[in-house]
């Protein structure tokens, strides 16, 4: 053996040693960092709950809505006009249906020739009435002479009064034919339905030469320009909700849509409240179920997105509640 294998042979260890060493130290060191960085994004992420986390409420139960209105009619006749489509925009006071007002011109005309009538005979009454109390004029002064025997003056006065009660219902019938004139009228005027708000049609359920009746429904008026949110928290997560608050709203219609809002009011009671059929927990086995509380979101107007909502689409709401 050569005199320095021995020596070799430390050396050959001393650096296996060493190696052993380095890599136990790094792997310490990546231990270590890996826990210090483990406890920076634990530290962030808690303090990031403790300040915002904490005071933001969710859900996904929210709903677009708006206040849609109903057009039906308030005379009865058959459609002779409907100059909208489905899904056309329209404004205030567009001419969205129109009946034919033949009938109603005719009670126009019938309303007018009553009132003429009304009124000539209100005139024939004053006639009447004046000259009964101009021979009340003339004949009492002959009366207080003794010129004038009591019971022809009495019979002069009832004449007199007569006179002016005739006259006080012809006034009557004067102002029931103007009532039925200007109703006449405003049932012809009916006949032309408008547009109440701005928005757009939806619904058209109305036909050429359809018999509409009052209150049948003939198309809804969606006004898009004024939607809102309405989000139906769970009961335990109204208690810091305050009018006014800030909410961010994520519409599903786009995955990347978001919308900033206020919390405008809360509803006064739950929705199992307004059902058609309320629950009753005093009869049968009882279940607690936590009720959702509809909260109305208004919607910040002239943001970008805001024109792809739809009355009844899905979304979710995150509210701010930190003071």
């Amino acid at each position: 053996m050569p005199d320095d294998a021995g020596f070799r042979l430390d050396t050959t260890r001393a650096t296996a040693k060493v190696r052993a060493m380095a890599q136990s130290i790094g792997r310490r060191g990546l231990l270590i960092a890996g826990g210090a960085i483990a406890l920076v994004l634990v530290a962030i992420w808690g303090g990031n709950w403790f300040f915002v986390g904490r005071h933001m409420v969710s859900t996904e139960n929210a709903y677009v809505r708006a206040d849609i209105s109903l057009i039906s009619p308030q005379v009865q006749g058959y459609v002779r006009a409907i100059p909208v489509a489905e899904n056309q925009s329209v404004h205030a006071g567009d001419v969205l249906v129109e009946i034919d007002p033949t009938d109603n011109q005719a009670q126009v005309a019938a309303a007018r020739a009553a009132l003429a009538q009304a009124q000539g005979a209100r005139a024939s009454e004053q006639a009447d009435s004046a000259w009964a109390a101009a021979e009340v004029r003339r004949y009492r002064p002959l009366a207080e002479r003794g010129l004038l025997s009591p019971a022809r003056m009495q019979q002069i006065e009832i004449q007199a009064r007569q006179a002016g009660g005739g006259l006080a219902a012809a006034n009557a019938a004067v102002a029931a034919a103007q009532a039925q004139l200007q109703q006449a009228e405003l049932d012809l005027e009916r006949t032309t339905i408008r547009a109440p708000i701005d928005g757009v049609v939806g619904d058209r359920q109305v036909q050429l030469g359809q018999l509409v009746r009052v209150g049948a429904p003939l198309m809804s008026v969606v006004p898009l320009q004024s939607v809102y949110v309405v989000a139906n928290f769970k009961e335990t997560q109204i208690e810091g909700f305050r009018p006014g608050q800030p909410v961010i709203i994520r519409a599903d219609i786009a995955h990347n849509l978001r919308l900033r809002g206020t919390v405008e009011s809360i509803a006064p009671a739950s929705g199992t409240e307004f059902s058609i059929i309320p629950t009753d927990t005093a009869t049968g086995n009882f279940t607690k179920i936590v009720q959702r509380v509809p909260v109305r979101i208004r919607i910040e107007p002239g943001q970008d997105g805001l024109e792809l909502l739809r009355p009844g689409l899905s979304a979710n709401v995150t509210v701010d509640t930190r003071e």
